[in-house]
């Protein structure tokens, strides 16, 4: 394999968000349960990414400066040539709905208080965000390769498509990988993603790439709609079923209320988490929490 080379960015804008309050930055940013992917770096503090914005790529570095109950984030955009004020406005309103920083979770907030058994994990998680830093085809081509695979494995074959798919871009001494753009993979064959070792997946990645490139999928749309019809819409997708149907519906279109699937690691989990015991039907644990919880179902069981 070709040793890749990155793409410069040498200029550099800044601007600001102040997320609704309480906010904590650290955990909306950086979630200890992802895979290593080559997609972003972080440390406490700071945080690195890239972004695609009307086909045009940017790097970007966060940071902390605020707190809690005053936050304040300064976004730094990186950039190659030049940056327009629109695009700079693109970004801002990105960023804001990708990491939910607009989201008012007092509510929620006040639910958690009520909950004796868990309120010090809420107090301790106190403004965490659900959070993607991809758009919906990038955590899309995430979930396809996480499917039926170790934690090593998965990252085998994100490296390999990354390698040789993907966009490296160097900014800020950082070298961070971009996902492709799914009419990228127009001229690639499904044979050409299988001998990446890659499997099954590569039908299931072809046929998204596809779709996405041909205009099949509307994101924007989807983020608006009720949580009903933007799930049929995603179920339609090749390859997606109810699990990943509810990753996408919480992450991406940030829907709290999507505790109704439930597989049997995670079963396993919930009984000793919620309950102590081996094994506790789905049906009583998704009522348990359903019923304190209510429309922030999701959101509670992704804090604890």
């Amino acid at each position: 394999m070709e040793k890749i080379i990155p793409l410069p960015l040498n200029f550099r804008k800044s601007f600001s968000i102040s997320p609704v309050p309480p906010y904590s930055f650290d955990t909306t940013i950086h979630k200890p349960s992802h895979f290593p992917d080559q997609l972003d770096e972080w440390e406490k503090g700071k945080y690195w990414q890239t972004i695609r914005i009307n086909q045009k790529l940017f790097g970007l570095k966060f940071e902390n400066k605020g707190a809690t109950h005053k936050p304040k984030i300064e976004i730094s955009v990186f950039y190659d040539k030049d940056v327009s004020e629109e695009e700079l406005e693109s970004i801002k309103q990105e960023v804001i709905w990708r990491f939910d920083l607009n989201a008012d979770l007092k509510e929620f907030n006040e639910l958690a208080k009520r909950d004796k058994k868990f309120y010090p994990v809420f107090k301790r998680w106190l403004g965490m965000r659900n959070s993607s830093s991809e758009d919906l085809y990038g955590l899309l081509i995430i979930s396809v390769v996480l499917q039926n695979a170790t934690v090593r494995r998965t990252v085998q074959m994100m490296s390999a498509l990354l390698n040789n798919y993907g966009t490296k871009l160097k900014f800020d001494d950082k070298e961070i990988f971009s996902i492709w753009l799914p009419k990228d993979l127009e001229n690639v064959s499904e044979q050409d993603l299988r001998d990446l070792k890659i499997g099954y997946r590569a039908k299931f990645i072809k046929r998204l790439s596809r779709d996405f490139a041909e205009g099949k999928v509307d994101e924007q749309k989807l983020r608006a709609t009720d949580q009903e019809t933007a799930k049929a819409e995603l179920m339609k997708l090749y390859g997606v079923g109810p699990e990943t149907v509810r990753i996408l519906l919480f992450e991406v279109c940030h829907k709290y209320n999507t505790f109704d699937h439930i597989v049997l690691w995670q079963q396993k989990i919930y009984s000793r988490l919620f309950y102590g015991k081996e094994l506790v039907p789905i049906e009583k644990i998704q009522n348990d929490i359903k019923k304190s919880y209510g429309e922030y179902s999701m959101l509670a069981v992704h804090y604890i």
